[in-house]
């Protein structure tokens, strides 16, 4: 009991002690911690990275972070290294809250979900130590994916982020030396290879170097390592360019920015236009058009990232999930920003806030926005073509269904509030919905098609009824004939229409996420796993049901 008390006063003296100094302290000269973050990394997949990308990735997948107190990753990395000790007993192991109470209790969870490695460990009678949950997961993994419930998940996901920390003190994440003579051979990890200086010695250089300030001789390490890689690698490394753009696509970090900002002027916009329309202040186009202008030059930055990404990866900035969301939201802004024709206000506004969502999607579920290397049957040029026009659909689409919310709000308010020319907005908004599901049908329709000759091509067969195939031509189905009502007497109508603008976004989620992460085909990003687009689907279904409802209501009355 006493020795027990005694670890537990002394690991309580060394957190205290770390969190008053040991930042500071692991914070490296700036200029060294850059050039350790340029040091190249060939990871399990073979891709060659720099280190800054890995330490970004690892610290992600532990905390949802990308730094931690006044530790930026390269500081972390090396800090984790340096004194493992200080990451046993730091609170910076994300739990999510999808595990309910009984996840945060057991782990022993901050409020603000975050907890510690030695939490999740405690003393068996033997003297040996065993995660808390062992049980759990062993019970959670036995089990198929789609009979876990969100704990059981929760249990796999914790203890993949507990072995992915053993993992990186293993040396495992640290693979920079190549094999002399040797271009095939994966690199080695430079806790195993002492070719350059041993890794011990590297961090003990840094301990004085921190206490004398002068770091000419881990300086002098990495450069030997950056020299050693050229030599040996020089015919599989990327270039020094490529690498600078890495580097700087990860310092902008772009699309978690442009979340915030979408949201922030598609909400303003469409409160402006609401203004403008129901106040007949005019005096606010002014405001409007620079709003409007601004989210050009954001569009413009969105582009931008989307190149430097392709010019990273060296493939389409839409092989994943991630890059297939952010490429939707893109397509979204660029449709919004096509039909708002003589600068029809609440388009872009619409058009701002579903980019929004969707990047939150991106963020908010932590999809996994590592660059990968394209699995074999994705090297082709139908991987531009064809999954190009089918995101496409998407964004025009979806403004569509936005648009049609927006129709169903104007005919609610429209008995409330007498405004003259309400007809009009609805009108003119309507007649702008057409169009973009037209749009959206016509790149739909030819995406669907010219996919089922890349099919041909890589498996033999222009037609399976693939989940994802199947779902394609239904959406097709449908958006055909929403089109097509008008010529059925009783479907006529701007409300009905709109009403199946609408409703129309569900087969589009169905055909995208259902399909990618719930059911099984070729073209499945993660079976069994919970995105979250669950709860949103259920949201948005309650959501259509309560505004048909009352717009219903209101029109008939």
């Amino acid at each position: 009991m006493n020795n027990k008390i005694s670890r537990y006063v002394y690991l309580i003296f060394c957190f205290l002690f770390h969190i008053k100094y040991g930042y500071s302290k692991n914070n490296l000269e700036f200029s060294h911690a850059k050039k350790f973050g340029t040091i190249l990394v060939q990871d399990k997949k073979g891709r060659i990275k720099p280190m800054n990308t890995v330490a970004l990735e690892l610290l992600r997948k532990i905390s949802k972070k990308d730094s931690i107190k006044n530790l930026d990753a390269n500081n972390w990395l090396i800090s984790f290294y340096k004194d493992p000790n200080i990451w046993f007993i730091y609170p910076f192991i994300k739990i999510s809250k999808k595990g309910g109470k009984k996840l945060f209790n057991i782990t022993k969870a901050d409020k603000y979900g975050n907890t510690s490695l030695i939490n999740l460990y405690e003393k068996k009678k033997n003297k040996k130590y065993q995660l808390i949950f062992e049980k759990d997961f062993i019970n959670a993994f036995s089990k198929n994916p789609f009979e876990r419930n969100n704990y059981e998940k929760e249990i796999i996901n914790l203890t993949e982020k507990v072995n992915l920390l053993f993992s990186i003190l293993k040396g495992e994440y640290i693979n920079i030396l190549p094999i002399p003579n040797n271009i095939n051979s994966p690199w080695t990890s430079w806790l195993k290879n002492n070719n350059i200086t041993s890794f011990k010695n590297y961090i003990k250089l840094l301990i004085d170097s921190k206490k004398n300030g002068n770091w000419d001789k881990p300086n002098k390490i990495l450069d030997d390592i950056i020299c050693f890689q050229q030599k040996y690698g020089k015919t599989i490394i990327p270039s020094y360019k490529k690498i600078k753009v890495e580097l700087f696509y990860n310092k902008l970090n772009i699309f978690y920015f442009l979340m915030y900002i979408y949201l922030i002027i598609g909400f303003i916009i469409i409160l402006f236009s609401f203004i403008r329309f129901f106040c007949f202040k005019k005096q606010i186009d002014f405001i409007i058009n620079i709003l409007y202008y601004i989210i050009y030059l954001f569009f413009i930055y969105h582009t931008f990232g989307l190149c430097l990404r392709w010019y990273v990866s060296f493939h389409a900035p839409w092989s994943n999930e991630y890059e297939s969301i952010i490429f939707i939201s893109w397509c979204t802004l660029f449709s919004g920003l096509i039909l708002s024709k003589n600068k029809k206000i609440f388009i872009p506004g619409i058009s701002c806030i579903i980019s929004s969502i969707l990047l939150s999607i991106a963020y908010i579920n932590l999809i996994n926005p590592e660059i990968t290397n394209l699995v074999p049957v994705l090297k082709s040029y139908w991987l531009i073509i064809h999954v190009a026009i089918i995101i496409s659909s998407y964004g025009f689409l979806s403004v569509s269904s936005f648009i049609g919310l927006l129709v169903l709000i104007l005919f609610i308010l429209k008995k409330f509030v007498f405004i003259k020319n309400i007809k009009l907005i609805i009108n003119d908004l309507t007649s702008i919905n057409e169009l973009s599901m037209t749009i959206g049908l016509f790149l739909l329709t030819i995406g669907t098609s010219l996919g089922a000759i890349w099919a041909n091509e890589s498996w033999g067969s222009y037609w399976s009824w693939d989940p994802k195939e199947t779902w394609a031509l239904i959406s097709i189905m449908v958006y055909v004939f929403i089109l097509h009502m008008r010529l059925i007497p009783s479907l006529r109508g701007k409300y009905i229409f709109n009403v199946f603008s609408f409703l129309s976004i569900l087969s589009i989620l169905i055909t995208y996420f259902g399909v990618n992460y719930y059911l099984s085909g070729l073209h499945s990003y993660a079976k069994g796993n919970d995105l979250f687009v669950s709860k949103i689907f259920i949201i948005l279904l309650i959501l259509i049901i309560i505004i048909i409802i009352f717009s219903s209501y209101k029109r008939r009355s």
